[in-house]
């Protein structure tokens, strides 16, 4: 990894680098922005830069990628960079030597040390264990203890708190505590995809920096070098588009395939689609409700509402292509242009733009614990108001 394999995001770069080269880096960064958009690949590598061997590295603000300080930052082992995230409670007690305890202990190790490795392989990929309740205040406890010792080869020590939002009461004031007298050879850097979670007085203490969403354009670039011989190009494109901003998303999706999955991006938008010939349609009320409790129902992963959501955001935007260009619009959606076409057509005054917007804000809404059904039903509703057939 390296600053150009950080993709988009270059006001940050430009502004994180200009402060490592004047040597003005604050106690504290929050780095907040919608998932998937390189905060913590990019904290990873201001960590790297900032324990580099190279004599340059502070000067150029750019790390080797060859010594041995590199190297360990290639796997997370360096000693000077501590990530912090929510896990699961059994790792943080004493396990016993034998029995029921120490078999969940391991397993539970097992599973870590298997984010820690798709996180090597890709930094952009968010380290989550399912049953976490949280960063917990033995976390930060640790955390603290860490923070009394001076970092190896006299460098600076990077603590990567991701997910800063989940930080319980106790561990956020903890925290609050080690960021009102950090030591000068600590940078911490607070990862966020809700900040307004965070206690404001944690936000006070850290520097912001924002993330933006990436263009489609940007992403699909970094999959078609990567993919570009065993995936399709249009494939390619749809999940680019489909992704929302988020290259994680956009790469697990190139990653995986179609497959048989129940909620690929193609049955999501076929899903979309059905969705919303009902909401438009006259006497289909019945049929309309069915489907929404099926998108809202409780034992669907709220990643797949969203992507059917994220689905009916494609084709609002090829709607608005062909609108503008006809038959020459190029749309994400090819297999299905006639569909879309017939959209354009039958709904010239629809308000496809607005439209794409509330589609947003319940996608929004849902991602901070919104009911779905009732998210579903006021965007159904919405969409009848703003798509009017002719």
């Amino acid at each position: 990894m390296s600053w150009d394999h950080i993709i988009g995001q270059l006001r940050q770069k430009d502004m994180l680098r200009r402060a490592i080269r004047q040597g003005r880096l604050p106690n504290a960064y929050l780095f907040t922005g919608p998932e998937g958009t390189g905060k913590e690949a990019t904290a990873i590598e201001v960590a790297k830069v900032l324990n580099c061997d190279a004599a340059d590295a502070l000067i150029s603000a750019a790390a080797c990628g060859v010594c041995t300080s590199c190297e360990k930052f290639a796997t997370l082992s360096h000693p000077n960079i501590e990530i912090l995230f929510p896990v699961e409670k059994i790792l943080l007690e004493q396990p016993g030597e034998t029995g029921k305890d120490r078999d969940k202990h391991d397993e539970a190790l097992e599973r870590l040390k298997s984010l820690y490795a798709e996180k090597c392989r890709n930094p952009y990929f968010t380290m989550r264990m399912d049953k976490s309740m949280g960063i917990l205040t033995s976390q930060v406890e640790a955390l603290l203890e860490k923070s009394l010792y001076k970092p190896a080869g006299g460098k600076r020590r990077v603590f990567l708190i991701s997910q800063a939002e989940r930080l319980g009461g106790d561990a956020a004031n903890k925290l609050l505590k080690l960021l009102e007298e950090p030591p000068s050879y600590v940078l911490f850097i607070l990862v966020s995809s809700q900040p307004e979670k965070l206690l404001p007085t944690i936000v006070s203490r850290c520097q912001p920096v924002r993330f933006a969403a990436l263009a489609a354009e940007q992403m699909l670039e970094v999959l078609t070098e990567k993919f570009g011989d065993t995936v399709d190009a249009s494939q390619l494109s749809f999940n680019a588009r489909f992704a929302r901003g988020s290259f994680s998303q956009a790469l697990k999706l190139s990653e995986t395939g179609a497959g048989d999955e129940p909620h690929t991006p193609q049955k999501l938008r076929d899903e979309a689609l059905e969705l919303l010939r009902n909401a438009l349609a006259s006497g289909r009320a019945f049929e309309l409700m069915r489907r929404i409790e099926d998108a809202a129902k409780r034992d669907r992963p709220r990643e797949s509402q969203s992507g059917l959501l994220a689905a009916m955001l494609v084709v609002f935007e090829d709607v608005i292509s062909v609108q503008a260009a006809g038959v020459a619009a190029r749309i994400t959606n090819a297999d299905q242009r006639e569909v879309i076409e017939r959209f354009a057509k039958n709904f010239p005054d629809g308000d496809f733009e607005t439209a794409a917007r509330e589609t947003e804000q319940t996608i929004y809404r849902i991602a901070h614990n919104a009911s779905p059904l009732l998210a579903f039903i006021a965007l159904a509703l919405n969409l009848r108001r703003l798509l009017r057939p002719q």
